[in-house]
């Protein structure tokens, strides 16, 4: 089971909020627009523990509920026999967890959307006024029920389905909400869908690191060890054992080495002093949890020169501890049952949702790399996902941008926005060979997902102009921080990377060569070298028709940067292009830096003002 789709209603910052769930998902966003919320209704729809109150009320909400929906894909087959009821024409199951304002205080309540079909005889409400055999004989079902006995209603809910199933390709559905509640009780949820861990971005970590029940670590430790334990012959043993025991307590015909069971003499004397009330006493053990010795009895020690529980340790070791425990469980997910087991009617789920708040926090970026990867091993194992809140660039991987999910709140009235983007942007013929260069760039040019974090994008060529507009715009004071310059690789490139700032919606300029062709072209060309120049030159067009204002611009210099910026072509080939143009620069009085060259530096930064 894997959350697809996440709509969110009038919950705190969000008026209303459609997220598409990858595998893996990233929020990015300034601080204060909503990312923590999203989180923080995640766990309102996962988690029966969490508890509303007034705060979670969006200010500006035209009612008084607010819900969380969740819809689920790659049901297993035990999910989708748990949720046969809920399950949709397209193999997704919704549900909606909602809580309103009622006298006295909140009420929660999870809701499924059901497809039900126009007959109403197969109504799954309707299935209690078809209890009689002279009802459930005027209609198909006649066939699926007991020939004999009481019709119940469960006799005739299990019909329905079993009709349903049998001839869904004829029958018309209509997909609504239902009034009962999921599953036939109020909190099934919490034991059905998606275990839940949220690690917030919080600063003291001492209680969050303790192993209790209550936090994160606690519950992720303790499900660690479970798991493991459950895989070990000599937990098995212990636990065969105790139920073997109990269930000789029980057994009141039994008797060790001639004496009599305990437990029945000690309910023959209660019942003794209860003879003038005329009862009967029988007193039945109950075979413990097991697992949860684990949780009662399971403290963590660190050794760093000094052995301590962990919340005695500093908060970057507490912090790399809780990611360690992620990257052992990336290493060792439990493995599958094999058969033998059949389906249940209803199952824990053995879905786990992994939720973190700035990740990077008390992290090095040799361990913020580490861990990324480790999130990124997590989220490609089958019925596991990982949702993150970030703002580092170690945690976004621009050929992942599908996983990408930026979140603004510009109005708060309008709330809290999204812009993602799951197409393919790569679609098409031709296009495989850039898309693997765009790809490649990603180990050339790690930090191109800081264009994501920009205010505005400026998409260049080459090192040379991403080194010397920054260095310009300083000597002219026109520098603004929140513009990021970003080396495309190619001028090839630069047709994807426009693709993705549309997309995300996301201010830019594209600075270009115009890379003219030579006239008269020389004889001595060679016709693939002729080709090549011939397919840069045409990409100047193709630039022009992709950028669209008022979101993209466009400054093409003629014929190339280093040119336009009076750098040595022979300084460039001996000490490289970058170089050569930085050590034109370095002491050059502003009044000599070419004028064209000073527009495109002020088109670059000072254009970024008009997207405030």
């Amino acid at each position: 089971m894997r959350l697809q789709r996440l709509k969110v209603h009038n919950y705190r910052s969000i008026r209303d909020l459609d997220l598409e769930c990858q595998a893996m998902v990233t929020l990015l966003g300034p601080n204060n627009h909503g990312k923590s919320n999203l989180l923080s209704a995640l766990e309102f729809g996962l988690s029966t523990s969490a508890k509303p109150t007034e705060g979670d009320f969006f200010a500006h909400r035209e009612d008084d509920q607010f819900w969380v929906e969740m819809t689920f894909c790659e049901l297993t087959d035990q999910e989708r026999n748990t949720f046969k009821r809920y399950v949709r024409s397209d193999g997704t199951v919704c549900v909606r967890k909602t809580c309103r304002r009622k006298e006295g205080g909140l009420e929660t309540a999870y809701n499924g959307w059901v497809e039900q079909p126009d007959e109403p005889w197969l109504r799954g409400e309707n299935a209690g006024d078809y209890g009689s055999r002279e009802k459930v004989a005027a209609t198909p079902l006649k066939d699926l029920v007991p020939p004999e006995g009481r019709i119940t209603k469960a006799m005739v809910e299990e019909a329905q389905q079993q009709y349903i199933q049998a001839h869904k390709a004829e029958l018309h559905f209509t997909e609504a909400l239902e009034d009962g509640a999921f599953l036939g009780q109020k909190n099934i949820c919490g034991g059905t869908l998606p275990d839940f861990y949220l690690i917030p971005a919080i600063r003291d970590l001492t209680e969050e690191i303790k192993v209790k029940a209550t936090t994160s670590f606690g519950r992720l430790l303790n499900r660690s060890i479970r798991e493991m334990a459950e895989r070990d012959q000599r937990f098995i043993q212990v636990k065969d054992q105790l139920n073997s025991l109990i269930a000789s307590l029980n057994d009141r015909q039994a008797a060790v080495a001639g004496q009599p069971n305990e437990l029945q003499v000690l309910e023959q004397s209660i019942e003794e002093e209860l003879q003038s009330w005329g009862v009967k006493v029988n007193i039945e053990v109950t075979a413990p949890d097991i697992e949860r010795v684990f949780e009662l009895g399971t403290d963590l020690h660190l050794d760093d020169g000094i052995r301590t529980t962990a919340d005695r340790k500093g908060h970057g070791l507490q912090r790399a501890v809780i990611f360690a425990l992620l990257r052992s469980w990336a290493k060792a997910l439990r493995a599958k049952p094999e058969g033998g087991q059949g389906l249940a009617p209803r199952k824990q789920s053995e879905s786990v949702i992994f939720a973190m708040e700035e990740p990077e926090l008390f992290l090095h970026p040799h361990a913020q790399r580490r861990l990324a990867a480790a999130l990124r091993d997590i989220a490609k194992t089958p019925e596991h996902q990982v949702f993150l809140c970030t703002h580092s660039t170690h945690f976004v991987d621009l050929a992942h941008y599908q996983e990408v999910a930026i979140v603004s709140k510009e109005d708060p009235v309008v709330g809290s926005r999204l812009r993602q983007c799951t197409a393919d942007l790569f679609a098409g013929e031709g296009l495989a060979e850039r898309k693997n260069q765009f790809n490649m760039e990603q180990w050339i040019n790690p930090d191109r997902a800081e264009m994501f974090f920009a205010r505005r994008v400026v998409f260049v060529e080459g090192e040379t102009e991403r080194v010397l507009l920054p260095y310009l715009a300083e000597l002219l004071g026109v520098l603004d921080t929140d513009v990021s310059v970003i080396e495309c690789g190619s001028k090839h490139n630069l047709p994807l990377y426009i693709a993705i700032a549309k997309a995300f919606q996301l201010p830019y300029l594209v600075i270009h060569d115009e890379d003219p062709i030579p006239d008269p072209i020389p004889e001595d060309l060679e016709e693939k070298k002729r080709k090549a120049k011939q397919r840069t030159f045409e990409l100047n067009a193709e630039i022009a028709a992709l950028v669209e204002a008022p979101l993209g611009a466009v400054e093409m210099l003629s014929p190339d940067f280093e040119q336009a910026s009076g750098v040595s072509k022979n300084q460039g080939a001996r000490k490289g292009k970058a170089l050569a143009a930085l050590e034109h620069f370095v002491g050059l009085d502003v009044d000599k830096i070419p004028e064209r060259l000073k527009q495109v530096v002020q088109s670059a930064y000072q254009g970024a003002q008009g997207n405030d």
